[in-house]
């Protein structure tokens, strides 16, 4: 082994931390699907297109507002799992929201219209 692959590889390397923050991403989701449904159907009733839906985050705020490789690997797990949903990639962006100073929330920005002009 090398010190660089002590740095990717294993329990504590880089690449099985980013997988484990992407499945995180992809819970959060599936944790927020009543609320998300919640949202999408107010949404629809009101017969809005584009839309912001707001929701705290607790997983790891600190590393998440670091808006680095750990925020790019859950907002890749968020996005993911949106996709099962059929809510395709164009139709959604996975934002974080740091405006509080004490509360880490992701933005989900709905844009069900994007290619209108």
């Amino acid at each position: 082994m090398s010190l660089k692959t002590d740095y990717l590889d294993g329990i504590n390397g880089l690449t099985q931390k980013m997988i484990d923050v992407f499945t995180a991403g992809q819970s959060y989701v599936a944790t927020n699907l009543a609320a998300l449904t919640t949202a999408l159907q107010a949404a629809a009733a009101q017969g809005k297109t584009k839309f912001t839906v707001t929701l705290p985050v607790s997983f790891e705020p600190a590393n998440l507002r670091l808006k680095g490789q750990h925020y790019q690997a859950f907002r890749s797990g968020c996005l993911h799992r949106l996709g099962t949903e059929d809510i395709f990639q164009f139709e959604v962006d996975v934002v974080l929201n740091t405006s509080d100073l004490s509360n880490t929330q992701i933005d989900f920005n709905f844009n069900f219209n994007p290619f209108a002009s």
